[in-house]
């Protein structure tokens, strides 16, 4: 079992500077534009999912967001690229757009797995009247700043988010292993269910900390160590696991 030790492997989690790979020189008295070829690369693969999304309306702006549009990007961090619309111009119910869209991202994201300077690139479908949290914003389409990040070293506690970590980190282990242990067709419903609730727990106190918080919020920490560490995804293939073992008599149909 591998626990991340959030202030180990993020070290330095908040730098001195923009992403050198990414932007043009750059200290923090200075918002440079990112490097050319970088921003041609990101436009094609954002086109590439517009078209696959089979949506019949104009793009209307295309960001890049995240922590490598700020100081505190890691090794870790990943290219997060929002292709923006209106909604409304699909289905005036915004909400059945957005979740019909995620699907589509989700699967597009599993079957392009595409890495730029060691990095992931995560696509996106984003309304025009969603509110971005992000302190750092870059419009991939007009090559300009939206929001320049500001250089501003949060005060963070450790012990608290290495705490949290820690007890979510065993909690999803201690579902795993029950899973693992389980007969095929014999897992009840209730073991699912813990599965999904423990999801939804860690993804509602991120969007709660970032909202009330900020990105440096303990919740979002939290979440990005888990993320990190492999648990997250870990989470979301126990719900699968368990499924598959409660509908499953585990041996191959002849």
């Amino acid at each position: 079992m591998r626990y991340i030790k959030l202030f180990e492997d993020l070290e330095p989690f908040y730098q001195p500077k923009l992403n050198p790979r990414v932007w043009g020189v750059t200290d923090v008295n200075t918002a440079p534009n990112i490097h050319p070829g970088l921003r041609n690369r990101l436009l094609v693969i954002a086109q590439d999912f517009y078209e696959a999304l089979k949506v019949e309306i104009p793009i209307e702006d295309i960001h890049l967001t995240g922590s490598l549009a700020n100081y505190n990007w890691t090794k870790y961090s990943d290219f997060d690229v929002h292709v923006l619309f209106d909604f409304t111009k699909i289905n005036e119910d915004t909400a059945l757009v957005k979740k019909a869209l995620d699907g589509q991202r989700f699967m597009w994201n599993q079957r392009h797995p595409v890495r730029i300077l060691d990095h992931d690139v995560e696509l996106y479908a984003q309304d025009i009247s969603e509110p971005h949290i992000a302190s750092g914003l870059y419009s991939l389409l007009k090559d300009e700043w939206i929001a320049v990040p500001l250089f501003n070293p949060p005060s963070i506690d450790p012990k608290d988010v290495s705490r949290r970590v820690e007890a979510l980190q065993t909690e999803i282990e201690m579902l795993a292993k029950e899973i693992a242990t389980s007969d095929f067709g014999l897992i009840q419903e209730p073991l699912i269910s813990r599965v999904d609730w423990l999801k939804e727990k860690i993804m509602k106190a991120r969007k709660d900390g970032l909202s009330e918080r900020g990105e440096f919020s303990v919740e979002n920490l939290t979440f990005k160590a888990l993320r990190n560490s492999g648990h997250i995804e870990k989470l979301i293939d126990l719900g699968k696991e368990a499924y598959r073992r409660r509908h499953s008599d585990g041996n191959p149909i002849v």
